[in-house]
């Protein structure tokens, strides 16, 4: 009897108990990381605003430059430095190439439905071209071509992350309505 007695006494798991807790806390836990995830991915899509204005500003900046009456001096400096400039249907082709090939990327990526990720690559190959042709064409009717490419490739990268991250967010709202309380 004493030995029934001490079998009582002895803690045991509480089974059910436990389980209800586990699942309070994996509940808990589940719904902390898709709170994350959901700020992560608004995060995602404020972060090609960002680079959108970078770009805006730079242009800006590239337009302002090849409007000043100073720079026909720092073309003249750089052709004595580096000899004539290329010629403005390779600089073209070079353009289309690099345009080409970004579109191509972000529309793989687009494809396989994949999470898009910013660069700053993707802000950088567009205005390395102001340069570029200030060099080559000092009259600045470079910069509807390289404004406009640019602008494109980051809108059309800025609208799937935006649409990619709306997605996510629907499904991770979907699944936080269906966690117990």
């Amino acid at each position: 009897m004493s030995g029934h007695v001490i079998e009582q006494i002895k803690t045991k798991p509480a089974t059910a108990l436990d389980r209800g807790v586990q699942d309070s806390f994996a509940s808990n836990r589940c719904r902390e990381e898709l709170a994350r995830n959901i700020d992560e991915l608004h995060a995602l899509s404020r972060r090609g605003l960002w680079g959108l204005l970078l770009f805006l500003m730079v242009s800006a900046a590239a337009l302002y430059l090849s409007q000043m009456e100073t720079l026909s001096l720092i073309h003249l400096q750089l052709k004595e430095i580096f000899g004539p400039p290329p010629p403005s249907d390779l600089l073209h082709v070079a353009l289309a190439v690099s345009w080409l090939s970004g579109f191509v990327l972000i529309l793989g990526r687009r494809g396989a439905d994949g999470k898009p990720g910013y660069s700053w690559c993707n802000i950088a190959l567009p205005t390395a071209f102001y340069p570029l042709y200030v060099f080559s064409d000092a009259t600045g009717g470079y910069f509807p071509a390289v404004f406009c490419a640019g602008l494109v490739l980051l809108l059309l990268e800025h609208g799937f992350a935006v649409c990619y991250a709306n997605k996510v967010i629907r499904e991770a709202t979907e699944r936080l309505k269906r966690l117990p309380q």
